[in-house]
């Protein structure tokens, strides 16, 4: 079954670079990269005014964005119904326990600093891949949610 992840980052290397990690752990991934909050919100509310099922299976989320910043896409994903549903973990370079703490009250899924190296970021991908696709029972299939 494919697998589909929307990752919301302004920076196109870092971007780029957690794509081939991903591709790297399972090729079957597909990835779609949206640069900023705005185009984020615009795409999850395609989504949801559609009334399609789920656009994917996880969202690796940055919170310092442009135009629209990160707390307020989380906040716009966790109060949709057809959304709330889809794992959010917050990938950013902040380790501000102010940021962690509004993130997790905001009802994110996990909180991650970026790592630095490349080495570091193919082997988040790895535990993340594993923990979400192998190991974390969630609520039914995410893409089977066109009844909630």
């Amino acid at each position: 079954m494919a697998r589909k992840i929307v990752i919301v980052e302004d920076n196109p290397a870092d971007a780029k670079i957690l794509k081939l990690a991903l591709a790297d752990q399972d090729p079957s991934i597909e990835t779609v990269v949206l640069e900023d909050g705005s185009r984020a919100i615009d795409f999850f509310s395609s989504v949801h005014e559609l009334g399609d099922t789920s656009p994917c299976d996880l969202i690796l989320l940055d919170l310092n964005l442009p135009r629209v910043s990160g707390f307020e896409v989380l906040e716009f994903l966790k109060t949709h119904t057809r959304l709330k549903k889809i794992p959010v973990v917050v990938l950013s370079g902040s380790s501000n326990q102010d940021d962690i703490e509004r993130c997790y009250s905001s009802c994110a899924n996990s909180y991650m600093c970026k790592p630095i190296g490349v080495d570091e970021v193919f082997s988040m991908a790895s535990h993340l891949v594993s923990y979400w696709f192998d190991y974390a029972k969630r609520p039914g299939s995410l893409r089977a949610y066109s009844s909630i």
